[in-house]
Order: C-alpha cells, then sequence, then structure tokens
C-alpha cells in the first residue's frame, strides 16, 4: 500500500520551467491525503518557488527542494545541506567565468545572484524565486546548499553536463565529489554528497515511519535515479531521458494521468 508519492517537477508533473501544474491537480493531492498518502514535491527549484506553484495545497505536502539539498515538512526542516565556503568558492569563480551563464547560489530559502545580464534577473523574477542581487557570490552572509549554472542556449545542445562534470574530473583545483545533473531544459545543478533527491526521500519516509515498499515516485531524468532507489515503485513518464525508462517499473503519458488511475481501480492502493 503506498503512503508516499514524490515527482519531479519539470519535464515530470509540469512541462517546461515555467508552467503551471495540471489542471485538477491540486483536487488529486487533497484526495490522496483523504486516503493517507502523502504527496511530495521532488524538484531542483527553490522552496518559495514550489509553495508559490502549489499555493492552493502548500501546506498538504512535503517538498524535496534544490534536488534534494533541502526538505521540508509541515514547515520543519528534515534535511539540509551546506557546502563548506572552501569548497565551495573556486566553484563559484570558475563557473562566473564561463561564457553565457549565469550562476545562482542557493540559501536555505534564498536565491543569490549576481547578472551579466539585465535579462537574467528578470528571469529569476518570473520563475517566482526569493532572490537577492548581491556584488559578490562568495560572500551571500548564510551557508551556500547548492549551486546552480544557467546555460542561455541550454543543456543539450553542446551536452553542457558531460562538459562540466569532465571539468571536474579532470581539475585538480577541485579535488572534492561533485556530480553535475540536468534540472530542466536550461539549468545545471552541481550536487555534492548527502544532497540528491534520495537523500530527501529518506529523510522523508523517516520522518513519517514509511517503508521502502510505500513510496512510489515519478520522474524523467537521471536527478532522479536516486530517488528511485529509494522507492518501492518507480515510474517514468513517456518522455524521460534515454535510459530512464528502463530503470523504472512502469512508464505513463502522465504523473496525472497515473493517480487518477490508481484513485480509481485501487492499483497499489
Amino acid at each position: 500500500m503506498i503512503k508516499l508519492i514524490a515527482s519531479d517537477l519539470d519535464g515530470t508533473l509540469v512541462s517546461g520551467n515555467m508552467a503551471d501544474l495540471p489542471e485538477g491537480f491540486p483536487e488529486v493531492v487533497r484526495e490522496l491525503k483523504k486516503r493517507g498518502i502523502l504527496f511530495a514535491a521532488a524538484s531542483g527549484r527553490q522552496y518559495h518557488n514550489l509553495r508559490l506553484l502549489f499555493r492552493e495545497v502548500k501546506d498538504e505536502i512535503a517538498y524535496i527542494c534544490e534536488n534534494g539539498a533541502l526538505t521540508v515538512c509541515q514547515g520543519e526542516i528534515l534535511h539540509k545541506v551546506e557546502i563548506p565556503a572552501e569548497t565551495a568558492l573556486p566553484i563559484i569563480r570558475r563557473l562566473e567565468a564561463e561564457p553565457g551563464t549565469e550562476v545562482l547560489v542557493s540559501g536555505a530559502f534564498t536565491s543569490y545572484i549576481h547578472p551579466k545580464e539585465p535579462l537574467f534577473e528578470q528571469y529569476i523574477k518570473n520563475m517566482g524565486n526569493q532572490y537577492q542581487v548581491v556584488p559578490d557570490l562568495t560572500d551571500i552572509g548564510e551557508p551556500i546548499i547548492k549551486l546552480a549554472l544557467f546555460e542561455r542556449e541550454g543543456t543539450e545542445k553542446r551536452d553542457r553536463q558531460a562538459y562540466w562534470q569532465d571539468q571536474f574530473a579532470r581539475s585538480e583545483s577541485f579535488p572534492f565529489d561533485v556530480k553535475v545533473v540536468t534540472s530542466g531544459t536550461v539549468w545545471l545543478d552541481f550536487l555534492f554528497p548527502d544532497a540528491h533527491k534520495g537523500v530527501g526521500i529518506k529523510a522523508l519516509s523517516d520522518h513519517l515511519g514509511v517503508r521502502r515498499e510505500e513510496i512510489l515516485s515519478f520522474g524523467d531524468n537521471y536527478n532522479d535515479v536516486e530517488m528511485f532507489k529509494e522507492s518501492g515503485v518507480s515510474v517514468a513518464v513517456e518522455n524521460a531521458r534515454p535510459g530512464i525508462r528502463e530503470l523504472c517499473d512502469h512508464t505513463t503519458p502522465s504523473v496525472m494521468a497515473f493517480i487518477e488511475n490508481m484513485l480509481k481501480t485501487g492499483f497499489l492502493l
């Protein structure tokens, strides 16, 4: 019997970085809650951004934010990563030097930017992020939980994920473990140990007393793999990246369709 459902957002539950929830999804969340099932939003997005997106049910769901760097349930922080300054600062400087990009540094509840182009600030504002423009991204006044890079030409055109992963593998200046993952179509997240969606799922399940076999998760990309591993049932959407569908127990045209079928037929309930 499923007691916790977690879903990636961009490319999985919603289409595109700026899209709204599918029509009727808040009602689905409420119906799940009536049946004793908690819904969790699992995303690279910021906590404030997610609460804005789920505004109709913002206090009825859990949040795995910043690709697992922050997990919140009923206002309580269950898990938070803090990247040591000596680790983050040289990476920030390297990212800032890359042409055609913008750097976003995440604190627990605020994003920090130092835009190269004015349009980038407007883009962040339109996303619904709580943010500050600062003169120096290496001095934000609070612990850093995640680093992200905005690629103006998109992440797939030149396989930017592989490019940056290779940069870290080759450079002696970055001897620490950094995993580069895509988040949507124009963002790359730089994840450190204990900062992935699987850790968020584990923090939630431990808090709720939910077993692995009682967890169902939806995703479309490689930053969802750790979440799949912590779930008894994994579901890929049909537009998932190559190789993701093969890792999952089921595929579906949409998260909404799969959950509505569950509620109608009793499948997995």
